[in-house]
């Protein structure tokens, strides 16, 4: 991929180890990120705001050229595209929080980063039922939005599984994309990277650390039209993410728990406060336009749509649903356990059959 002078110049202040406040501030001080390099040697302000240790360290490598080239080398041939803020993949969602990254290192299909986005998350403390309907909710809405979420096991993992269904799941990691965390997810980001998009703010070599998670929601928030929390305590990371959009302006979704279930009173905490109780797509779906139910008759073949429409008025026996489709029941039979597959249509027993 080329990059322009500028954000070769953003690509190469955020490869050391400075916080965001000093990247910032240093570039707020140039004015302008190519500026900030063409001066760099001259200007001992900077000093002042990086360091005297790190400013004589950047200082150094500005010498003839080939710190950049042999550091933009190192992420192609890891396959890693840098983003950067003044990229025009970069989203404008994420542009418009208030500490939005200065470069996104990813790896897979950048192109989603162009995609309506929408973000699902929940805790590694999921329960089993819980993590199908994530799975199930993710694959859905992955048909309007590339989904976003982290890579923890748990909720995370099953809104990936469900969004991998579609090749449309964007993973934004708290460390460098050389590494892998948790160890258990190593064959989930490779399928990530292969089908969907990882992300990440910090340099490839960047190991886990646990003060990264937090920062890392507020790009999870930025990048997403709306939150879902599928689960979390009353201390979970995903209270952070949820906090992060509410103040964005986004629109949150949270799963209902009954009295005692641990792994979801941040949730119900949530619905208390600001989020939108959400037991079933349509609760999503409504507040963004999308008619989930005339995407399904859509997508039915002629002959399966006449017997859904028909069932709509109450169940019916097979020869009922015979006539009025206009076939035998032996062409029938088929169908039925079709629609049945597709979990359009229930068995009520005594060859009796009703719209699911």
């Amino acid at each position: 991929m080329g990059y322009g002078k500028e954000e070769k110049a953003l690509i190469w202040l955020d490869s050391f180890s400075l916080d965001y406040a000093k990247k910032a501030a240093a570039l707020s001080h140039a004015r302008d990120p190519y500026a900030l390099v063409a001066r760099f040697s001259e200007d001992k302000a900077l000093s002042g705001i990086l360091g005297e240790e790190k400013y004589a360290e950047m200082r150094l490598t500005l010498s003839d050229g080939g710190y950049l080239r042999g550091l933009l080398a190192s992420y192609e041939k890891k396959g890693i595209v840098c983003v950067t803020c003044l990229s025009a993949l970069y989203p404008e969602e994420l542009r418009a929080i208030p500490d939005p990254p200065f470069v996104l290192y990813c790896r897979g299909r950048t192109e989603l980063l162009r995609e309506r986005r929408f973000a699902i998350v929940g805790s590694r403390r999921t329960l089993p039922q819980v993590m199908r309907r994530t799975e199930e909710f993710s694959e859905r809405l992955g048909e309007y939005f590339a989904i976003v979420t982290g890579l923890a096991d748990g909720g995370d993992s099953a809104a990936a599984e469900g969004a991998l269904k579609k090749g449309r799941v964007i993973s934004v990691l708290a460390y460098g994309l050389d590494h892998v965390y948790p160890e258990c997810n190593r064959d989930l980001l490779r399928r990530v990277e292969k089908s969907g998009l990882a992300v990440s703010e910090y340099i490839p070599s960047q190991p886990p650390k646990k003060y990264l998670f937090p920062a890392r929601n507020r790009i999870i928030a930025g990048l997403s039209e709306g939150v879902l929390v599928v689960s979390g305590g009353l201390k979970s990371g995903t209270r952070i993410t949820a906090e992060c959009a509410y103040s964005y302006g986004r629109d949150v979704f949270a799963f209902p728990y009954g009295i005692g279930v641990k792994s979801g009173e941040g949730c119900n905490r949530l619905i208390k406060e600001y989020a939108k109780l959400t037991d079933d797509l349509v609760d999503i779906s409504a507040v963004f336009g999308i008619n989930l139910t005339e995407k399904e008759e859509e997508s039915l073949p002629p002959a399966e749509k006449k017997i859904v429409d028909f069932l709509s008025e109450g169940a019916a026996h097979v020869s009922e649903i015979a006539r009025a489709a206009g076939m035998k029941e032996s062409e029938l039979a088929p169908l039925l356990v079709l629609l049945q597959m597709k979990k359009r249509v229930v068995s009520c027993g005594g060859n009796r059959w009703a719209k699911a």
